[in-house]
């Protein structure tokens, strides 16, 4: 995927992750411009000659401006403009503190490359679609949408801008906070798709530039098994001008939902594994299972 045109602003105090991050995101052919500095990183994006700026990716806990000052400044004046944090220790509440500055997703450190970078290539082509919305949806009362797939037809990146692309001009959600609501769907389909229909285990998951990938190589073995590629994912979306509601299915053995640990204010997020769960349930108003745990539904609520 050429990703020349794209620009990346990241920051972070801890030169090695620095170093790690932007080798990465540059051997994708992104253009990265790394700070250590949140205040020399600021006055670049206010800069007019500055490039446009796909994301930004910033630390949290930096001496001086800190990763929260960073999103709030960046918000104020670029709204529209993804940011990422990390951050070495969040409980559940720094988290929603950062859900709720506008953050499009909060990452572990010790950083995985990984998740990371898809994050990255999401974001960045939902950004420059969401830049493309048609404002004229406002007068929509009510609808109803009905989505069925293969696993191996289903478009995550695709099917996510059909179920967003309302959400701003019905107003449940704004432009500062669609991007993380954006992530939310995509890793609920994400896990209907791997850990459903294919049952794919995250702790296959490897470094994303290790010689072997034992996740991916089991992946790609099932997709082209029709005992697992023949498996459907369904989607319904339902919305009026009160309630959002996404639902869901897919045909795997889904999991005992009783077993979920609440989120408390105190409670550690988990840096590399069960991220997608804890995501969905700090973003969305309402979460629910099925009996069999092989179907969510999730719901907003007009703000």
């Amino acid at each position: 995927m050429n990703r020349k045109a794209t620009h990346i602003l990241l920051i972070d105090d801890d030169v090695a992750v620095l170093d790690m991050v932007q080798s990465a995101l540059a051997h994708y052919g992104m253009e990265v411009h790394a700070y250590s500095e949140a205040a020399q990183a600021l006055e670049l994006i206010q800069n007019p000659a500055a490039p446009e700026f796909d994301l930004v990716i910033s630390d949290i806990n930096m001496e001086g401006l800190d990763g929260f000052d960073v999103i709030h400044k960046v918000k104020s004046t670029h709204p529209r403009l993804p940011v990422v944090l990390m951050t070495g220790q969040a409980s559940v509440d720094y988290a929603i503190r950062a859900m709720r500055l506008g953050a499009a997703n909060l990452f572990m450190k010790p950083i995985a490359i990984r998740d990371l970078v898809q994050s990255v290539f999401h974001l960045v082509d939902l950004h420059r679609d969401f830049r493309l919305a048609d404002d004229g949806l406002r007068g929509l009362v009510n609808e109803r949408r009905h989505f069925l797939f293969r696993s191996d037809e289903l478009n995550v990146p695709s099917l996510v801008r059909h179920l967003t692309d309302r959400l701003v001009p019905m107003g449940f959600a704004s432009t500062s906070n669609l991007d993380v609501i954006a992530m939310a769907f995509h890793e609920a389909l994400v896990n209907a798709l791997e850990h459903g229909n294919l049952e794919l285990d995250s702790s296959l998951k490897g470094d994303l530039f290790a010689k072997e990938d034992p996740y991916g190589l089991l992946r790609d073995q099932r997709m082209a098994d029709q005992a697992y590629a023949g498996r459907l994912i369904e989607v319904r979306l339902a919305m009026d001008t009160e309630r959002f509601e996404v639902e869901i299915s897919d045909e795997g053995k889904g999991f005992d939902a009783s077993k979920l640990s609440p989120l408390r204010g105190d409670s550690e997020m988990a840096p590399h594994c069960g991220r997608g769960l804890p995501l969905i349930m700090l973003v969305m108003d309402e979460v629910h299972f099925s009996d069999k745990g092989n179907q969510i539904r999730l719901v907003l609520r007009r703000k």
